[in-house]
C-alpha cells in the first residue's frame, strides 16, 4: 500500500513534468497573467513540446537500444544520455522563447531548468542526486521569487509545494531510489538554481 503510493507520488511530481507546472504558474501569478490568450497558448506549446513531448518520445528509443532498463532509470549511469537529450531540448525551447522576443521571465525560468538539469548530468557522472527533488526545489524556488518580485499572495500554495516536497523526498527514500543527502542535495540545487538566476536578473 504505502509502496503503491510512493510510486504514484513520484509519477505525479515527476521532473518532467515541474517547468510545465512552473510556466503556469507565471503565466497566472505574475504580470503575464495580461497577456492574451492567444500568447499564452504560443508559449504553451513551445514549453509543451520542448519540455514533455520530446522528452518523453525519447524515452522508447533509449529502451529499444537498451541505453535505459526501464523508465524508473534507477541506474546513475543510465540517467547520464537522456538527461543530456532533454537538457538539449530545454535549451531548444529557451532559443525559441528568446528568438521570439518572449517576456524576459519566461526566458528566465527556462534557462534556469536548462543550468539545473545540466548541472545535474555533471553530478551524475559520479554521484545520484535526486532529479525529483531538483525539479520540485526549482518550483519552490520560482515561487519564492514571484512573492518577492510581484508579491504575489502565493502563501498558501508556497505552504503546499513544501509540504509536497517533503512527501516527495520520503516516496523517493521509501522506494530506496535515493539516501538522504542526494534528497537534501538535489533540493538544494534547485532551489538555489532557479532562485538565484532569476534574482539576479531581476534585482
Amino acid at each position: 500500500m504505502i509502496k503503491q503510493a510512493s510510486k504514484t507520488v513520484s509519477y505525479l511530481f515527476h521532473p518532467v513534468l515541474m517547468p510545465m507546472a512552473g510556466i503556469l504558474v507565471i503565466l497566472a501569478f505574475s504580470h503575464l497573467s495580461l497577456l492574451p490568450q492567444n500568447g499564452k497558448a504560443a508559449i504553451l506549446w513551445i514549453v509543451s513540446l520542448t519540455t514533455l513531448f520530446f522528452p518523453l518520445a525519447m524515452l522508447p528509443i533509449f529502451y529499444y537500444y537498451r541505453v535505459i532498463t526501464g523508465i524508473t532509470m534507477s541506474e546513475s549511469r543510465e540517467r547520464i544520455l537522456p538527461m543530456l537529450s532533454t537538457a538539449v531540448f530545454y535549451y531548444f525551447g529557451y532559443y525559441l522563447m528568446h528568438r521570439s522576443g518572449a517576456p524576459l521571465l519566461l526566458q528566465q525560468f527556462l534557462l534556469a531548468t536548462f543550468v539545473s538539469l545540466l548541472i545535474a548530468t555533471a553530478v551524475h557522472l559520479k554521484w545520484k542526486i535526486s532529479l525529483h527533488m531538483i525539479g520540485i526545489g526549482g518550483f519552490i524556488g520560482l515561487l519564492s521569487v514571484l512573492g518577492v518580485l510581484y508579491q504575489s499572495q502565493l502563501n498558501s500554495l508556497l505552504m503546499v509545494s513544501i509540504f509536497m516536497a517533503g512527501l516527495i523526498g520520503s516516496s523517493r527514500l521509501y522506494l530506496e531510489e535515493h539516501n538522504p543527502s542526494q534528497i537534501y542535495s538535489g533540493f538544494m540545487l534547485g532551489f538555489i538554481i532557479t532562485a538565484g538566476i532569476m534574482l539576479s536578473l531581476n534585482l
